[in-house]
């Protein structure tokens, strides 16, 4: 018996997911952060024609009261009960570094707090992955590295430096790097998706 594909999240259904998502927390016991990375945060604040993600990456706080919301959106759209997860968090910059990630808040309600990584945290945190998972970062650091004004692979690797200290990029990594710069890339960043009403200042 095959396995079923995959689940593909576009933009729209990510938006879908994380305004259920707020909606379900509203009545959560004390403040909830979820603090966006990876594929979800570039579809959703600055690459508007990104292809589609399987998932949502994210920090969570409290993680077990937001993973269990989430496993209620889940069920109401037939997604699988990972498609908000924080298995990423351990990629996360250390604080060790120079600089450490970094945010933007999209939505604070009082209540629910939306975080985006900014794209500097998200380059490092790509230019970390391509030394394990090689080309398949390479569309994504076509569009980070202009987005940072990275113009060399110098320049990446003192870019990720300051997130994760000691250490360097491996040949292949080199490699999809000058790839991604060689690739022309008009980047057009959307507004963020709006997740719901917030209070009246």
């Amino acid at each position: 018996m095959m396995d079923a594909p995959p689940v593909l999240l576009t933009r729209d259904d990510l938006a879908t997911g994380l305004r259920e998502l707020v909606r379900r927390l509203q009545n959560a016991d004390g403040p909830v952060r979820i603090q966006l990375i990876g594929g979800a945060a570039l579809a959703l604040s600055y690459v508007a024609d990104r292809h589609a993600t399987v998932d949502i990456d994210a920090i969570l706080d409290p993680a077990e009261t937001v993973l269990a919301a989430a496993r209620d959106v889940a069920v109401r759209e037939r997604w699988p009960d990972n498609w908000l997860n924080d298995a990423a968090r351990i990629f996360l910059p250390s604080g060790f570094g120079l600089r450490s990630a970094e945010w933007t808040t999209v939505f604070d309600d009082g209540r629910v707090i939306v975080d985006v990584a900014t794209p500097e945290t998200l380059l490092a945190m790509k230019l970390h992955a391509v030394n394990r998972r090689g080309r398949r970062e390479q569309r994504d650091l076509a569009v980070l590295l202009p987005l940072c004004d990275v113009g060399t692979v110098d320049q990446a690797e003192s870019h990720y430096g300051d997130y994760y200290p000691g250490d360097s990029f491996t040949p292949r990594a080199v490699a999809v790097i000058e790839a991604a710069l060689s690739e022309p890339r008009v980047v057009r960043s959307p507004p963020f998706p709006d997740l719901g009403p917030r209070p009246v200042q």
